[in-house]
């Protein structure tokens, strides 16, 4: 694997610095893959822009004709890496970005792509020391209301963590809201207590 990567991130610079470590353990197949493309971007200094590159790819890879041609064995495993790359430079991925694409193509690996590039994802939340929280409501909070929960929020994660909040609607919960703070999850939602009391009076006594 390693010489694929080579070959392909091969610049005047080392291919990476193996001294580079990741901000949180990676494992399998998978986590060698991302942990080479971690150090290849970081030497290249595009960590930014793969991220953003790989989470707009993230986005397309459950569609219809781009599953036919990652399960496709007509076409060649050496063609998919070189349209890979040719897709992704056309798109203006950084190379580092490109090249990994075609390294998974070039391998065998793009059904494991659905894996890669959420722990991608995770080591670089990790990287810049922030808590993933995600916040369900009713109706759009307003700012004051969401600088308290802000603030709130703050306790149930590490000292020097910054908490990256992404909100959603979802009118179904009534009122009231839901949250999912790293491995923490809280519904404190209005659908969720009148299901509560639902099934209290469906008991018999």
């Amino acid at each position: 694997m390693f010489r694929v990567f080579g070959r392909h991130f091969s610049t005047s610079q080392k291919l990476y610095d193996a001294k580079i470590k990741l901000p949180m353990p990676v494992f399998g197949i998978e986590g060698r893959y991302v942990a080479a493309l971690y150090r290849a971007a970081s030497v290249s200094n595009e960590l930014d822009k793969v991220e953003k590159s790989l989470r707009d790819f993230q986005k397309e890879i459950s569609k219809p004709k781009i599953i036919d041609f990652i399960d496709t064995s007509m076409i060649s495993r050496a063609n998919k890496a070189k349209l890979l790359i040719e897709v992704g430079t056309a798109a203006s991925m950084p190379n580092t970005a490109a090249n990994f694409l075609g390294i998974v193509a070039e391998n065998g690996r793009l059904r494991m792509l659905k894996r890669m590039i959420p722990m991608f994802l995770s080591v670089m939340v990790a990287h810049r020391n922030e808590a993933l929280c995600e916040l369900i409501t009713a109706t759009p909070l307003e700012q004051g209301a969401r600088d308290e929960l802000m603030a709130a929020l703050q306790k149930f994660v590490q000292e020097g963590k910054k908490i990256r909040l992404t909100e959603k609607v979802d009118k179904s919960i009534i009122g009231g809201l839901i949250i999912g703070i790293e491995d923490k999850h809280i519904d404190m939602s209005i659908a969720r207590k009148v299901k509560m009391y639902t099934d209290l009076l469906k008991q018999d006594f």
